[in-house]
């Protein structure tokens, strides 16, 4: 009898082992909520690069009414993207620890603060030079944290569409700027393109303070606390309540300098930010130069050019959506492949990079040489259509690889692509105007393209060959887990009954 019930408890214990709980989702927000942050975010990620296209068509009129040289007012375009890269490291590393929550509204209540004075306070350039440097540090933060924000709620199998969907806003950002600018500063003045963007970011701080819950995994887990919550939070808190501490993510690094070195030591990360930053600056050497082409060479108005840069912008959105889905698409195929519990190297999607490249080397070389020979300008237009559709597409992979080589620290391996991006891009706007003078456009873009071509094959060939070597030692190593408890072995009725009998002998031999 004794034997019988034993096998049968045996066999109901192996049976309890066998079932295992599904596990959580990746995210407990309901699909809708997950796309209203996405849309808020990229909403977000719109308004930062926003700032620096929209001041370019009123630099001439600051010359006048600020009463400085050319060489003086383009200095504080120049402070402006130069602080923007190095401020992101800043709001990164307080983002991965703190939260996104916090940092957002405090990010956005500078860059409106700054928006406000200098719509409204004298002709100063002293107060211009140092309010565009708060303007910079403020919005500065959108497209990292954006980018944590991302990681936080879409797994990595559908992160590249997601990550696209993010970055329609930074992309609309540089290419809508100009356009808008050019239209308030010569239909208002250079006072209302800060007075828009300083009602744009009201607009969206106050829906952010009212509707953004915090996402960073570390302090909410997967966000289950918000599934059943209504979408406006009341009453509104700067910093969220934690999540039970068995919910909850692994803990990111603290910030400190040791952290963003490891970052920027780590090749996955500096490889791929340094050729995606390289992309970029060939990009924006175009697209600066774009309106004095179609001005100077075809004799466009104003608002002609504006229809150019919008060509240039449906390119953009089109190769980030584009590039995103199908990144998604070919790693769902290869864990398909792989079977359900297969992992897929974050390596994979750099293969759907070398289609975005080609097609921006040689939108490059077209640009160049159709200028150079005054070609027709449809022929110009779409040579920038490629050149946007490539590099959008070669950066919305790069996010989406970033965000899975540092899990942990998404928004600080961002800050760093962004570190590199943005200086690239500013060397490259200073440094165009007398090369061109020098070689011609047609060489000087051909030249560029053809650096670009082997910085990027050089370095896609590292991260495809060394990358999964480099990445088994992380930069961010994961957190030591947590010593399993070993619940005691439920005694057997045999075990029982030899107890019984020698708790029974010690009270016979008790005086």
């Amino acid at each position: 009898m004794n034997t019988v019930t034993t096998t049968t408890i045996m066999a109901d214990t192996e049976q309890q082992a066998e079932v295992k709980p599904d596990p959580p989702p990746y995210s407990g927000l309901t699909p809708a909520r997950r796309r209203f942050i996405l849309g808020l975010v990229s909403t977000a990620g719109f308004l930062g690069p926003l700032a620096g296209g929209i001041y370019l068509p009123a630099l001439p009129v600051l010359e006048q009414d600020f009463r400085v040289n050319s060489i003086a007012i383009n200095a504080t375009v120049s402070v402006f993207m130069l602080l923007c890269a190095f401020a992101a490291l800043f709001w990164s590393s307080f983002s991965d620890w703190k939260g996104r929550r916090p940092l957002y509204l405090i990010a956005l209540a500078i860059y409106l603060a700054a928006n406000i004075l200098l719509a409204a306070l004298p002709a100063n350039f002293g107060a211009l030079v140092f309010l565009r440097m708060v303007q910079a540090f403020g919005c500065s933060s959108v497209i990292t944290l954006g980018a944590g924000t991302v990681a936080d709620i879409t797994e990595p199998a559908k992160r590249g569409f997601a990550m696209s969907i993010f970055l329609l806003g930074p992309n609309l950002g540089p290419t809508i700027g100009p356009v808008l600018g050019g239209v308030i500063t010569g239909q208002a003045s250079w006072r209302w393109t800060f007075g828009f963007l300083a009602i744009a970011v009201g607009a969206t701080w106050l829906t952010m303070f009212f509707a953004f819950p915090e996402t960073l995994r570390f302090r909410v887990g997967n966000g289950a606390m918000y599934a059943n919550a209504p979408l406006l939070i009341f009453p509104p808190r700067l910093v969220s309540p934690l999540a039970p501490e068995s919910e909850r993510g692994p803990a990111p690094p603290k910030p400190s300098l040791k952290t963003f070195s490891r970052l920027l030591r780590y090749p996955p990360i500096t490889i791929a930010a340094f050729y995606t930053a390289l992309l970029f600056a060939n990009y924006f050497a175009m697209a600066v130069g774009l309106s004095d082409v179609l001005v100077r060479r075809y004799g466009w108005s104003v608002t002609a050019v504006g229809g150019g840069y919008l060509a240039l912008g449906v390119a953009i959105v089109s190769g980030s959506m584009l590039a995103g889905r199908f990144s998604d698409w070919r790693r769902a195929r290869a864990v398909a492949r792989k079977g359900p519990d297969g992992k897929v190297d974050p390596e994979r999607r750099l293969v759907d990079q070398v289609w975005g490249a080609v097609v921006c080397v040689a939108g490059t070389v077209m640009y160049g040489w159709c200028v150079e020979k005054q070609v027709h300008p449809a022929a110009v237009l779409v040579a920038t259509a490629l050149v946007g559709l490539g590099m959008s597409s070669v950066m919305v992979v790069t996010f989406a690889f970033l965000t899975e080589c540092a899990p942990q620290a998404s928004a600080g391996a961002m800050a760093l692509e962004n570190m590199m991006r943005n200086p690239a891009a500013a060397i490259t706007a200073v440094i165009t105007p007398p090369l061109v003078a020098t070689m011609g456009y047609g060489w000087y873009f051909t030249s560029f393209a053809i650096v670009v071509g082997v910085v990027f094959s050089s370095g896609a060939f590292a991260l495809a060959t060394w990358g999964p070597e480099w990445r088994k030692n992380p930069a961010i190593p994961p957190p030591a887990p947590a010593p399993a408890v070993v619940p005691e072995a439920a005694p057997t009725p045999s075990e029982e009954s030899a107890d019984d009998s020698s708790r029974a002998d010690e009270k016979v031999s008790e005086p």
